[in-house]
């Protein structure tokens, strides 16, 4: 008896200790990855810095690699300055950077290992990103501010992201640029102008029966109430085909009106323009959208992507992947082969895709001319978004079907003047290097 009163505190303690034990080891398996990336583990960090890992394109171009704690950069400055936002910069201050959003793969953890191996170099990152697409896309841009995006509307990998201003990761002692550590393609929104019309067109598919027999009329400008919302041309009578073609704001204000503010606001809303959305580990800005009240002149300009309306370049890509992927807008992947289930979100039905499509390819043949893009089976709306004292934001966004090559693309110049001419030259000369290159 005395024996088995004293095997009760070893007892007792023996399973203290075996469920500290268990509480470790889950620790392990559910933490082990957050407290091996701590920022004062200097086996992987320096100063709080990650100083380890290799990033490669998507052809395995090797672009940034750390030895002996300093990390080394692709010998050409072209491409460090055009792949400067999607691999990022030695200190983080670029978040959208995968050397930001992917350290634990950068640093080469595993749960049987840790972060051990020989030599401490950590693992290979590939990117989902084409060095050379990416260098035309900087090219392109001229010095100008704003983000070029291109992806595979299948696939959802992002085959440039490119932003300006950038600046030299391997020369630090370079003036950096006012702004140069915003991804503008994925961290800052716009007002989008008139890309914002293929909403209000996918809305008034969907809600007014017979909108595509409808007959509006523009003499430049309309009233609504005693405010004036004004038109870039006189377009006459015009079916919903024609006003979308040639940017008609009078037929898009009088959509506007007739489908209201909350219903535009559960459009904008359903294809994740107000709401971040996530491109694996890093995440888009969020855009806005205000449901004014009816018959106000300024629910008939957020109809036409003015008003309060704000977007984010990257979260409008997804729509445009919904128009030409019959609906459906692919998870986002800033890595080769990063989505390797497939996925995505559903945008809208399919015969709504399919009729944006006729009307962005109608756009491009009516409006912008094909032979604007030779041999590219080109389908775009642009956006000329007025900002207030300066020269309006110029957008173009829209995709391909040439074969083999399903490609979206979203073009902004902050400040750039007209979208169908200078964000589609940007375009253009993108989309010609990604199917023909």
């Amino acid at each position: 008896m005395k024996l088995r009163w004293r095997m009760l505190p070893m007892a007792f303690a023996a399973i203290i200790l075996l469920g500290g034990i268990a509480m470790f080891s889950a620790g392990i398996v559910l933490q082990g990855e957050e407290w091996a990336m701590q920022p004062w583990n200097d086996t992987v960090c320096e100063d709080g810095v990650l100083n380890t890992g290799s990033v490669t394109d998507r052809n395995g171009l090797l672009l940034t690699t750390a030895q002996g704690g300093e990390r080394r950069w692709i010998g050409d400055e072209l491409t460090r300055l055009s792949m400067l936002h999607i691999v990022g910069d030695p200190e983080g201050n670029i978040g959208t950077g995968v050397l930001s959003a992917y350290p634990e793969i950068l640093a080469g953890y595993d749960l049987l290992n840790g972060l051990y191996s020989a030599d401490y170099s950590g693992g290979t990152l590939r990117l989902s990103a084409d060095t050379e697409l990416s260098r035309t896309a900087y090219e392109a841009l001229e010095g100008r501010n704003g983000a070029v995006l291109v992806c595979n509307y299948e696939t959802g990998e992002i085959l440039c992201a490119v932003s300006g201003p950038s600046f030299d990761p391997a020369d630090p002692a370079a003036q950096i640029p006012d702004g140069a550590y915003l991804n503008r393609g994925i961290s800052a929104v716009y007002p989008p102008g008139s890309i914002f019309k293929i909403v209000t067109a996918a809305a008034a598919l969907e809600q007014i029966p017979d909108v595509l027999d409808r007959v509006f009329w523009c003499e430049g400008g309309c009233y609504v109430g005693d405010d004036y919302v004004s038109c870039s041309g006189y377009h006459g009578e015009v079916t919903l085909e024609d006003a979308f073609a040639v940017s008609c704001n009078c037929a898009f204000a009088e959509l506007a009106l007739e489908l209201g503010g909350e219903t535009l606001q559960e459009y904008a809303d359903a294809f994740g323009l107000t709401v971040p959305q996530q491109i694996g580990n890093a995440e888009t800005a969020a855009g806005g959208f205000d449901a004014y009240p009816d018959g106000t002149s300024h629910l008939a300009w957020s109809g036409i992507g003015q008003a309060t309306d704000l977007v984010c370049p990257a979260a409008f890509l997804r729509v445009v992947c919904a128009a030409a992927n019959d609906g459906v807008a692919p998870d986002l992947t800033l890595l080769r082969n990063g989505n390797p289930n497939g996925g995505g979100e559903r945008l809208m039905p399919g015969d709504t895709a399919a009729k944006l499509l006729e009307m962005m390819d109608y756009a491009v043949s009516y409006t912008y001319g094909d032979w604007s893009f030779p041999d590219l089976e080109m389908h775009a709306k642009s956006g000329t978004a007025e900002v207030d004292g300066e020269e309006p934001h110029a957008w173009f966004a829209g995709f391909v079907t040439n074969p083999g090559k399903p490609y979206a693309f979203v073009v902004i110049l902050e400040n750039g003047g007209s979208g169908a001419e200078y964000a589609g030259a940007v375009a253009n000369t993108v989309m010609q290097q990604a199917v023909f290159g």
